[in-house]
């Protein structure tokens, strides 16, 4: 791998731990109380001092339109960790332990956890089955 390689890895990896971070703050019950209580302030403080609207309004709109791909981006990680522990479901009968929590890891963990869940479920087909003899 080139060093610019390294260089956009390391870039984003910083950047998923920077929303990863930023949405497990902004999705708990006190964040969300003070996001409401900071827009009723905004708004009194608008309508006292006579703030436009139209600038109240363009920054609730771009603070709302970044959360949208913050949410995103969580979603999407727990949508491929639930597919990887389903995987599990079907590849054995008795889960692993080892996945409870997978959802907090990154892409590029889950499908690297994916690949060796492919590997040894492959692995298994091609043994043959407990207790059969060659002939």
């Amino acid at each position: 791998m080139s060093d610019a390689d390294q260089r956009v890895v390391a870039a984003r990896s910083g950047l998923r731990s920077v929303i990863d971070r930023l949405t497990d703050l902004l999705g708990h019950e006190i964040t969300f109380a003070v996001a409401a209580l900071f827009v009723a302030v905004w708004l009194l403080v608008g309508i006292r001092y006579g703030l436009d609207a139209n600038l109240i309004s363009l920054i609730m709109n771009v603070g709302t339109f970044m959360m949208v791909f913050a949410v995103q981006h969580t979603s999407s990680r727990e949508s491929r960790a639930l597919n990887v522990k389903l995987d599990e479901l079907i590849r054995v009968t008795a889960a692993r332990n080892d996945l409870i929590g997978v959802e907090a890891e990154s892409h590029g963990e889950l499908d690297e956890r994916r690949e060796r869940l492919l590997t040894e479920a492959d692995m298994l087909a091609d043994s043959p089955p407990a207790g059969a003899t060659e002939a």
